[in-house]
C-alpha cells in the first residue's frame, strides 16, 4: 500500500477542514464530527491528527497545553533532594505485597521449594477426589440379587 501525498498531508488537511468549521461557528466537538464524516474515519482520528498539528505550530495553533503535574513535581522533587534523602533506596513502585510470605521467592530454591510444595498440595487434592470417586461409584453399585432401579423384568 502506498502513501498518497507527502508525510503529514493528511494531519494537515484535517487541521485545515476542521479550522474551516471552527472559523465558521462551530463548535470544535461539531467540527471533528463533521470533518470524519467528510474524510470517512473516525471522529477520535481526527482529533488526533488536530491536536497533533496543532502542538506543532508555532503558538501551538491556538490549542491550550496542559501542564503535566506529575513530571514537574518529580523535576522539582529531584532538585530539593537532600544528602539524607539520596542515600536511602527509592520507593518502590506499585502496590505492595500482603505479606512477606506473599512475596514471590527470588532464588532458585525459594522457586523450587514452592514448586515442592505446590505439588504436594496437589498430590493431595488427587488422593481425596480419587478416595470420592470411590466412595461414589460403592453407593451407587448396584448388589447382586435386587432389581435395578427402572430395569425390565
Amino acid at each position: 500500500m502506498q502513501a498518497s501525498g507527502a508525510r503529514g498531508s493528511i494531519g494537515k488537511a484535517s487541521y485545515q477542514a476542521v479550522r474551516k468549521h471552527i472559523d465558521a461557528g462551530k463548535k470544535a466537538t461539531e467540527a471533528f464530527k463533521l470533518v470524519a464524516q467528510e474524510t470517512g474515519r473516525s471522529t477520535a482520528t481526527v482529533q488526533t491528527a488536530y491536536y497533533r498539528v496543532a502542538r506543532s505550530l508555532p503558538g501551538g495553533g491556538g490549542v491550550q497545553l496542559r501542564p503535566r503535574k506529575k513530571a514537574a513535581t518529580r523535576r522539582a522533587a529531584a532538585k530539593t533532594v537532600t544528602a539524607t534523602a539520596a542515600a536511602k533506596p527509592p520507593a518502590r513502585r506499585g502496590r505492595p505485597p500482603k505479606s512477606a510470605a506473599a512475596a514471590a521467592p527470588t532464588s532458585a530454591a525459594g522457586i523450587a521449594r514452592q514448586l515442592s510444595e505446590a505439588a504436594e498440595a496437589l498430590v493431595a487434592h488427587i488422593v481425596r477426589l480419587e478416595k470420592e470417586l470411590a466412595d461414589s461409584r460403592a453407593r451407587t453399585r448396584p448388589t447382586l440379587g435386587t432389581p435395578r432401579v427402572g430395569a425390565r423384568p
